[in-house]
């Protein structure tokens, strides 16, 4: 049974039965980016879309990396979910850090997803206000044309209009004031470098081979600090792995839950 709740600009749907994972899209999507994650078995799925993407209203106040951190935290209470596994894409996956350093004990596991753990660069930084500006200038096209061929491969974006349809139309769901308050957030975010060694939950970290964003060394990196990380490289997968390679994707993530055991 689908159900659909509202948790002040939050909307998140509960799905299925099983181990809980809580899965946070990254910039600028919405929690149908894992749409394809669906089928994986014995999985109580938890999907909120961040304010400002999907269906969740714009944000009522200026976002932070912790200030999500804090909405998924009361997402899982409204779900009743007192552990999950929390699997965070891009921005997700800093996210799920700002979780795990706020609340380690509701984690039962973390899939990293083409992420990273240190912040931006001033480089970076000047970049996402840039964007900024364009959003307020321009609205949200500009940022979701330029990104778009980043997300996915070059033999996807040639080969295969469906899906890149599909993620264009996820991405489109996107208001200006929920991208303005991301990449406000993204800018902002602190490094979770020293937050690796203690993580303490079994660790999946999966990155695409192609990916230019957070490239394979973010992923290997982030699997050498984490005590007992295990890492997933897909090929013929760029930004969006988990999406683009679904299916190896389900079958990593498969076996890596069946052997996660929530807290009690």
């Amino acid at each position: 049974m689908t159900v659909e709740l509202n948790h002040s600009s939050w909307t998140f749907r509960d799905l299925g039965s099983g181990v809980p994972v809580v899965w946070i899209h990254g910039f600028p999507l919405s929690s149908r980016l894992f749409d394809p994650q669906l089928p994986i078995p014995g999985v109580r799925h938890v999907l909120p879309d961040l304010p400002g993407f999907g269906e969740s209203a714009d944000p009522s106040r200026a976002m932070t990396i912790d200030a999500y951190a804090e909405g998924v935290l009361d997402v899982m209470d409204r779900a009743g979910a007192r552990t999950a596994v929390i699997a965070g894409l891009s921005m997700g996956g800093y996210i799920a850090f700002a979780v795990a350093r706020r609340a380690m004990e509701r984690l039962c596991g973390l899939m990293l997803l083409d992420t990273r753990e240190t912040p931006d660069t001033p480089e970076g930084r000047q970049g996402r206000l840039d964007s900024i500006e364009t959003v307020r200038r321009e609205g949200t096209t500009p940022i979701i044309d330029a990104m778009l061929p980043k997300m996915l491969t070059e033999e996807t974006l040639k080969g295969n209009p469906d899906l890149v349809e599909r993620a264009r139309r996820i991405m489109e769901s996107s208001s200006p004031a929920g991208v303005i308050a991301a990449l406000e957030a993204m800018a902002g975010r602190p490094d979770s470098s020293e937050l690796l060694p203690a993580i303490e939950v079994p660790t999946l970290v999966v990155t695409g081979r192609e990916d230019t964003i957070t490239p394979p060394a973010d992923a290997e990196r982030m699997r050498s600090a984490i005590p007992g990380a295990e890492l997933l490289i897909l090929d013929e997968a760029a930004h969006l792995s988990s999406f683009e390679r679904a299916g190896e994707f389900n079958r990593a993530a498969t076996r890596f839950l069946g052997r996660v055991q929530p807290r009690r």
